[in-house]
């Protein structure tokens, strides 16, 4: 009995393995660029590779509204059963975002998991120092945290009005979709 329940355990793992490995994920890249499509959003000039567990897109173009808005080195996409993450890897914002923020952003990760459903979350860090954020998938509010460096709080002041500073010396910024 505990030998049957074992090899039934051992099947359903390398099925689930299996189908992590040999998930088309180039396919559901394509599809996910033409649903950015719809909002003005173009990724172009990416070179993909599929790493079996992962996909890594390198080199990225991101035009919003036909304005080219960034240049990403890299993004590595992990879509696991469990848990599914985009960690992105040295943004470099074009220069028309030089009034609101320092223009790269050194990483930023996206995750989600089954056991935290209704929770998005996410970390940022760059030159403008550094971001925790959760987007509530229930009422579509998002939340942030922020350690602001010292350049973020000389040179960016108005941005940082969209903050409040709470007792921690961190600033909180809520928005309502």
């Amino acid at each position: 009995m505990v030998r049957k329940i074992g090899l039934f355990f051992s099947y359903f793992i390398f099925f689930v393995l299996s189908l992590m490995y040999f998930n088309p994920k180039i396919s559901v890249y394509y599809f996910l660029e033409n649903e950015l499509k719809k909002h003005n959003i173009v990724v172009s000039d990416e070179v993909l590779e599929d790493h079996g567990f992962s996909l890594e897109v390198q080199n990225a173009n991101i035009f919003v509204e036909s304005i080219k808005s960034a240049n990403v080195e890299n993004i590595d996409v992990k879509m696991l059963v469990l848990y599914n993450s985009i960690d992105v890897k040295n943004i470099s914002l074009s220069k028309v975002a030089t009034s609101f923020m320092p223009l790269n952003i050194k990483k930023l990760s996206v995750s989600y998991m089954v056991f935290n459903p209704l929770n998005i979350k996410m970390y940022a860090v760059g030159k403008f120092g550094e971001l925790n954020g959760v987007f509530n998938l229930l009422d579509f509010t998002f939340h942030a945290d922020l350690k602001p460096s010292q350049l973020m709080l000389s040179k960016y002041q108005n941005s940082m009005r969209s903050f409040k500073k709470n007792k921690n010396g961190e600033y909180v910024y809520d928005k309502n979709f």
